[in-house]
């Protein structure tokens, strides 16, 4: 497979799910696995960019993690931002992986890097993680628990692919 230098979060809007994703990995990288990730790159996307913003409970739920995302900029999928990725980790199935496939077929070895975040981490059940947004905290924050597991899981993977310890 090679090593995996530059991972990409997406989902829908790039407001919740993914901006999420993205500053728990950053964060991991800065704190548990400084060396492990020195050469690893995290970016998140989606489909759509509605607010050009992380939604404030995406941001109170990163800094209760101890994580600054001030500098979050959302982006839109494109062409390029793909072509760069090793991995791509989306948050649901139909909506997300199999749209971009259909979508972004073009992109060489899509169906290869691109893969549902839970799946990836080695989860069982229901693997999607629906979009956040509008729901009341408490849901909301249970939804990016289960973001921030799956990312710490797909971190783990990632850095024994990168050792050479897996297929």
């Amino acid at each position: 497979m090679g090593k995996i230098k530059n991972i990409l979060f997406f989902c829908w809007g790039n407001s919740c799910r993914s901006p999420c994703a993205e500053y728990i990995a950053k964060g991991l990288k800065a704190s548990k696995y400084k060396e492990e990730l020195k050469d690893v790159n995290f970016e998140s996307a989606g489909f759509y960019n509605f607010y050009d913003y992380a939604q404030p409970e995406t941001v109170e739920f990163i800094e209760s993690k101890g994580i600054d995302m001030n500098d979050f900029q959302g982006q839109i999928i494109n062409d390029k931002l793909l072509e760069k990725q090793d991995l791509i980790l989306g948050m649901e199935d139909r909506r997300h992986i199999r749209r971009l496939k259909r979508k972004f077929s073009h992109i060489r070895d899509i169906d290869k890097k691109a893969h549902l975040l839970l799946k990836y981490a080695g989860a069982s059940g229901d693997l999607d993680i629906e979009d956040p947004i509008n729901l009341p905290k408490e849901d909301y924050w249970r939804l990016l628990e289960r973001v921030a597991w799956g990312v710490e899981k797909a971190i783990e993977k990632i850095i024994k692919i990168n050792k050479n310890e897996l297929d």
